[in-house]
């Protein structure tokens, strides 16, 4: 409902949302009220990222196809009794980032609102620096390119496999 609300202030863009697979549709009726104008579609995530300007994402392979798909993306996580998961995050977790494109470049690329910094407002600030901030967009399209050079060229995982298989066959 934050991620919807936060968006829905951007009048000049259709709102999307992408069902997750096995939830039924009735489901995210608790969620969109008729005048939210949003638009609810199952099994087209690529089509939609394909035309997409931007996208609010949350889990963390989606952060990913997100990227190879060249679409500026906020990581949104709400978690409830966020200071105290904020403190967790800082004390328990060994990594510093959720989103895979930032866990692969070590850095924030993308900005991730978990916890304590998710809100309305961080959501509409970083929405308004994908949509119109163009040296904002760049520079994460930069970061996607390194991305793209740090996975490998098309077929890694089977130049991988090759490896590995030269490897096991060196090594009786």
């Amino acid at each position: 409902p934050s991620m919807i609300k936060a968006a829905s202030v951007y009048s000049d863009y259709q709102l999307i949302l992408a069902g997750a697979p096995g939830i039924e549709p009735s489901y995210y009726d608790n969620y969109i009220d008729k005048d939210d104008q949003v638009v609810l579609v199952f099994n087209d995530t690529y089509s939609l990222l394909f035309h997409a300007e931007a996208a609010l994402v949350t889990s963390g392979t989606a952060t990913l196809e997100t990227a190879l798909f060249s679409v500026p993306q906020v990581v949104c996580y709400y978690t409830p009794l966020a200071p105290f998961i904020s403190f967790l995050k800082k004390i328990v977790l060994s990594v510093k980032y959720i989103s895979l494109v930032n866990l692969i470049l070590n850095k924030e690329a993308v900005k991730e609102l978990v916890a304590g910094s998710f809100s309305i407002h961080n959501i509409q600030q970083e929405l308004q620096n994908l949509l119109y901030n163009l040296s904002y967009r760049e520079e994460m399209m930069s970061d996607y390119q390194n991305v793209f050079r740090k996975l490998g060229e098309p077929g890694a995982p089977e130049h991988a496999a090759e490896i590995m298989i030269k490897l096991l066959n060196t090594k009786k």
